[in-house]
């Protein structure tokens, strides 16, 4: 039987403040039994006495939570006792939410399967990495049609981003996640029955859509799913699970599209056999948040004041990230003859997977070490990358090419998963889904405009030569970047 406490709140007398504290309460998942205000001797502040039968665990969540309200200057709990009917009562209640517990994933389980699904997610959306060659041979694509083909997905990612992270903080993770799969199994489908352009750019668009929603949610989704409610952990989980899924998707392409049957499809297949029972598996997943009955309501994205500086920080060392390992998911592995001496898919799946898998790696390696190191040692291999880069294309040698790609995945790894542990631990709960939503909006902008540029550009300039442009303009917003960050690491790195 759950205990039943007295929450009891100093708040400020502003409008809308009982709203806020009640909604909060709700998606915690805490019910409301009993509410009393009284004015208090200081002037413009109320007393809030609130009794709730609820875990120690939530109620522990729900004071952290209420502690973040900007009105609330104060929190404090007690045990109530109950009378015998009280007792009764809770104890049907504690009975039904046992029975709907039963037909709900354990929150461990419910945890992983997040993850998973976001990895899917990302190994889908990449497959086509790998296949690009062979979608310029079969319909004589341009360079900057395949670029467009692989940035396409960002026209629906980022409004997607926007919208499911403000959502899924008013109606629950649950509801948004489930259609975010399920855009994910359509966007496959599309490029299974493909036989032109256009249906390529439909099946980017329902991918933009699935990624756009897993990204806007699954943060929030796994924090609140973990029970120590550790921010840093689960945005690394995150990373990782974009990074692998980024990785395997080409890998899988690119050996499938050398040597099995129906190499423009075969993968697909496969990505639908594990995503499918996925999908399944969500309607099943433990809701931990059950919002309030308030209407829903979208705003723009924003950022608090308070958190502005790490945002920018963070959010901008995600772009620069993303914008160079872009360059080898997409116009490298469509133009390996313009750094190499050889053309193969399963090469330019190695290429890609490659700065990938140093990617996780250096996820894994480096999570013990501080946010402020991490993006460091990110620059730095980043920028390692880059130069070697530069000598590839003069040399033509597959080693330099492969070594560039471990450099820059390495930097991207680290520099990605701190940023996002960054915004994720500067976040307020109460708006946490819109703050990291703004934060993959900024990254997604990384990961589709330069490159589209660098596609067209190199069209009409040659390869090599928009290569070393957009090396040269990467390299200056890190250096900006870099000098911004050590003149404001304190309001930076808090922690």
């Amino acid at each position: 039987m759950m205990p039943v406490y007295r929450i009891s709140m100093l708040v400020k007398d502003q409008p809308g403040v009982l709203a806020r504290v009640s909604n909060l309460f709700g998606a915690y998942g805490v019910n409301i039994e009993r509410i009393t205000t009284k004015n208090y001797k200081k002037e413009e502040t109320t007393r809030i006495r609130i009794a709730s039968c609820a875990e120690h665990i939530q109620v522990q969540n729900l004071v952290i939570g209420l502690q973040g309200l900007v009105d609330v200057m104060e929190v404090e709990t007690a045990t109530l006792q109950q009378s015998p009917l009280q007792q009764k009562l809770h104890e049907k209640a504690n009975a039904i939410q046992e029975l709907k517990a039963q037909k709900t994933l354990s929150k461990k389980v419910s945890f992983w399967l997040v993850a998973c699904s976001l990895f899917l997610t990302l190994f889908g959306t990449n497959i086509p990495a790998s296949l690009y060659t062979l979608y310029r041979q079969e319909w004589g694509l341009s360079s900057g049609m395949i670029t467009l083909v692989f940035a396409f997905y960002a026209f629906t990612v980022i409004p997607a981003i926007i919208v499911a992270g403000q959502l899924s903080d008013q109606i629950g993770r649950k509801k948004v996640l489930i259609p975010g799969i399920f855009f994910a199994i359509i966007g496959t489908f599309c490029f299974t029955v493909a036989n032109g352009v256009g249906m390529l750019l439909v099946g980017r668009l329902f991918q933009g859509l699935s990624v756009g929603i897993l990204n806007g949610v699954a943060v929030s989704a796994l924090t609140e799913l973990d029970e120590k409610r550790n921010t840093k952990r689960t945005a690394l989980i995150c990373a990782l699970a974009v990074t692998l899924g980024n990785a395997i998707g080409p890998i899988l392409s690119g050996l499938l599209g050398d040597f099995a049957p129906f190499p423009l499809r075969l993968s697909f297949y496969i990505h639908l056999l594990f995503i499918v029972p996925s999908f399944i598996g969500l309607f099943f997943l433990n809701e931990n948040v059950r919002p309030g009955l308030q209407p829903v309501q979208l705003k723009k994205p924003f950022v608090p004041k308070e958190i502005i500086k790490p945002f920018i920080f963070a959010s901008c060392t995600s772009f620069v990230a993303w914008s160079i390992i872009s360059m080898f998911m997409s116009i490298i592995p469509a133009n390996l003859s313009s750094f190499t001496k050889v053309n193969s898919l399963t090469i330019s799946g190695i290429v890609v997977a490659l700065g990938l898998v140093a990617a996780a790696v250096n996820q894994i390696l480096l999570k013990q070490l501080s946010l402020k190191k991490m993006i460091g040692i990110g620059y730095s291999f980043l920028a390692l990358g880059l130069i070697l880069l530069v000598i590839t294309l003069s040399t033509k040698s597959l080693a330099l090419l492969l070594i560039s790609a471990i450099l820059i995945g390495g930097g991207n790894g680290p520099a990605y998963a701190a940023s996002l542990a960054l915004v994720n631990e500067a976040a307020p709960n109460r708006i946490k889904g819109n703050i990291v939503s703004t934060f993959f909006v900024i990254t997604y902008l990384g990961v589709s405009i330069p490159v589209i540029c660098l596609g067209f550009l190199s069209q009409a300039i040659g390869v090599a030569e928009a290569v070393n442009g957009y090396v040269l303009i990467m390299g200056i917003i890190m250096m900006i970047m870099s000098i911004y960050g050590i003149k404001q690491q304190k309001s930076i790195f808090q922690k």
